[in-house]
């Protein structure tokens, strides 16, 4: 399903999820819905372009994150939280990298029990092929936008994750 379609499916259904669930305000379930449809859109224009080396959007991003730590390299737990996967999921991920020669996974030199991930000039050079790839790709994703609307909706973004972290901490509190 194409983007617009997407937002058509959610235009047309909205009044039916309002009568169907009165407890959520049609705006809150309106936003999840569209954060949805912007997280589907990104994956519909990632993937391609991954595919042919075998990554996906998480793995790339994981090389991403590894990449960005640069030499001291990071630990598989704090990708987990950086990447948004679970440790089943990261371990796979992480396995495949290391397989494909993108990664190295090493004991940690100030603690043998922990494991530290480092990029190789393999992952580094794969990264930089795809960055130059999805360039213009993310340009024109976010074309709608000038730069202070782009500021202000980061702005909006960060307090939302915000306040998803406290809702988050209400679901474990009721655990």
């Amino acid at each position: 399903m194409k983007t617009r379609d997407r937002l058509l499916a959610v235009d047309a259904s909205a009044e039916d999820w309002q009568a169907s669930v009165p407890e959520f305000s049609y705006e809150d379930v309106t936003l999840m819905r569209l954060i949805r449809v912007a997280s589907q859109s990104i994956t519909a224009f990632t993937d391609p372009l991954l595919r042919p080396s075998g990554l996906t959007e998480s793995s790339y991003h994981t090389l991403i994150v590894v990449l960005a730590n640069g030499d001291r390299g990071t630990t598989p737990s704090a990708l987990c939280e950086q990447v948004g996967q679970n440790r089943a999921n990261m371990t796979r991920i992480l396995n495949v990298l290391e397989t494909e020669g993108q990664v190295q996974i090493k004991a940690d030199p100030h603690d043998a029990r922990r494991r530290q991930v480092v990029i190789t000039p393999a992952g580094r050079a794969l990264v930089r092929s795809h960055a130059q790839a999805f360039q213009p790709i993310v340009a024109t994703a976010f074309s709608a936008l000038d730069a202070n609307e782009k500021q202000a909706f980061e702005q909006m973004l960060r307090r939302l994750v915000v306040s998803m972290d406290q809702a988050e901490q209400v679901v474990a509190r009721q655990r």
